[in-house]
């Protein structure tokens, strides 16, 4: 009989559930919001059982003119991005940098004159192309690198220790060595919004009478209304930077961040930023949005209700201003069993990001070993013991 799977998402922002053993509740790893298994399966309108024994459902009546009626989620966009002290390019100080070009990957990045780039960070070609530096925005703010090359190589090594499944390729000297210290480009947006939210409310009581347990459940209306201001909320400008493994490098320090300098950059090497300012915002826009709806719903369940659910909404996002900032990281991509693995570390706080892969070689050579051991040692055991009679 086929098995059918549910995957059930956060009714906040939309991201995957999964059930908090500890807590007892479903819990979202994006927005941390919290839920109990009887509020999801309300949404989703499970038909199983969730008390013991036979149920049937009161509503309260005088409740039921309360409840809203199901609205859509609009969102309003307005303004313009603002990038007008971003400057347009990096004037004398071209002088004293070189870009350099992959002919394999196409990756560009940049390096002060005196720092040798003898290989594409990104694919490994060892071959890479000097050019002088035109045509690129000058950053407007840094975030130095705190930690440094060592400190790098012995977090990844920390990272590795105790892994007897991962290939050995991944630990060995001349692959750490390998990492390096990378300004990655950032966008980073000022943003403001406005919404009013609307949650549905439940308070449930629950008693047995005979054969049934009877429910009863009252429902109300809520609403939040908020406006909030967002200052630098960071988008990689990379196209050879994963999304997802750059936002798991948050967050940075923001008041470490300096006015942008190229004595910053000896030793380390630069990105060059080749995503436009527009196709970056969606993601910023994404995440204040997203922001605004979990604090008026944090902010709605504080009430006594058993359950809140979000019920529609409208929300108006207004655009502003735009920076352009270098964050530091430390990336290492590794080339293993026909696959690539890319692993970043936050050059500031030390946060590392990456999943290992598993040597399956030596996954059944160990335990493979290990049940050999334990059927030659079972069966002696039973011989004695078949000897003794």
């Amino acid at each position: 009989m086929a098995q059918q799977t549910v995957n059930y998402k956060c009714p906040s922002c939309g991201g995957p559930l999964h059930f908090d053993s500890d807590k007892g509740k479903l819990k979202c790893d994006y927005c941390l919001s919290v839920y109990s298994p009887n509020e999801i399966a309300k949404m989703y309108g499970d038909q199983q059982d969730l008390h013991a024994g036979k149920q049937k459902v009161e509503f309260d009546e005088e409740s039921q003119a309360d409840v809203l009626t199901r609205k859509e989620d609009a969102i309003q966009v307005g303004g313009k991005w603002d990038s007008s002290t971003i400057p347009a390019d990096w004037g004398e100080d071209s002088a004293n940098m070189v870009a350099y070009s992959c002919p394999s990957c196409g990756g560009e990045i940049l390096a002060e004159a005196t720092t040798a780039a003898t290989s594409c960070p990104y694919c490994g070609n060892p071959t890479i192309i000097p050019a002088k530096l035109s045509g690129a925005m000058r950053p407007q703010y840094i975030i130095p690198f705190k930690l440094d090359q060592k400190a790098a190589m012995e977090a990844y090594k920390k990272h590795c220790k105790g892994k007897i499944l991962l290939p050995k390729t991944f630990a060995a000297n001349s692959t750490v060595e390998k990492l390096r210290g990378i300004y990655v480009p950032f966008w980073l947006f000022d943003s403001h919004v406005s919404g009013d939210y609307s949650f549905l409310g439940e308070i449930s009581s629950s008693h047995r009478e005979g054969d049934y347990i009877v429910t009863r459940t009252r429902q109300f209306s809520i609403r939040r209304s908020l406006e909030l201001g967002f200052e630098m909320i960071p988008a990689d400008a990379s196209r050879n930077m994963p999304d997802d493994l750059m936002d798991s490098l948050e967050p940075y320090d923001y008041s470490q961040m300096q006015v942008f300098s190229t004595s910053y950059l000896p030793g380390y090497l630069a990105d060059r930023s080749d995503v436009s300012i527009e196709e970056s915002s969606e993601r910023a826009k994404n995440r204040a949005v997203v922001s605004a709806q979990n604090i008026a719903f944090m902010d709605a369940r504080k009430g006594p209700y058993t359950s809140v659910l979000p019920y529609g909404s409208s929300v108006s996002f207004e655009k502003g201003q735009v920076h352009y900032a270098l964050l530091p990281v430390y990336i290492l991509k590794v080339a293993w069993n026909g696959n690539n693995y890319l692993y970043a570390m936050n050059g500031e706080t030390g946060k590392f990001v990456g999943d290992l892969p598993v040597d399956k070689g030596r996954f059944f050579f160990l335990f493979g070993g290990t049940a050999g051991v334990l059927f030659i040692v079972f069966y002696l055991i039973v011989q004695m013991i078949l000897g003794w009679f």
